[in-house]
């Protein structure tokens, strides 16, 4: 959990934005390159690697949803070449969903995409209530189960977004 670590944070899914952007510029002015110039080369690439890894940091820190991808990473629950299978009954789901959002494509209304809007958000906000829990937790502490629970979301939580940026 080298990103938790590195912002001094404890390793959860709760995020106090105004302390992460905090310590990324306490440690961006720590590590700036710049400050390395003088200095040896493997100082320098030393100082380039950490204000790519501080950026990194931020950008996953401070997305809830690139932080649950990186913990579930971390803790290998999730793998980049994995297949996972969702529930039939989500797909179908789904399914209804995306046919109703192809059809908007030939014949498409401001109350059509926006009653479509409102489902899906429905959709993202039923699988939230599903794991908040676990957001809420200012320190992660998750067994197999919890982690399973968390896995089937982000997946769902996937497939939706492609939706979402669909409707957009």
């Amino acid at each position: 959990m080298y990103y938790f670590e590195l912002f001094e944070m404890p390793v959860s899914l709760k995020a106090d934005k105004a302390a992460v952007l905090k310590k990324y510029y306490l440690l961006s002015r720590q590590f700036h390159p710049d400050r390395f110039s003088l200095q040896e080369a493997e100082a320098q690439e030393k100082a380039e690697q950490m204000s790519t890894d501080i950026n990194d940091a931020k950008n996953v820190l401070d997305d809830p949803y690139q932080r649950l991808a990186y913990i579930l990473k971390e803790k290998q629950v999730i793998s980049e070449s994995e297949k996972y299978q969702l529930p039939a009954l989500f797909l179908a789901e789904m399914m209804d969903i995306n046919e109703r959002l192809m059809d908007m494509e030939f014949d498409a209304t401001a109350e059509g995409k926006q009653q479509l809007k409102l489902e899906v958000d429905a959709v993202v906000t039923g699988l939230y209530q599903e794991v908040k829990i676990y957001f809420e937790m200012d320190k992660l502490d998750a067994g197999d189960h919890d982690f399973a629970k968390l896995k089937d979301y982000y997946y769902k939580l996937k497939y939706v977004n492609r939706i979402v940026e669909k409707l957009s």
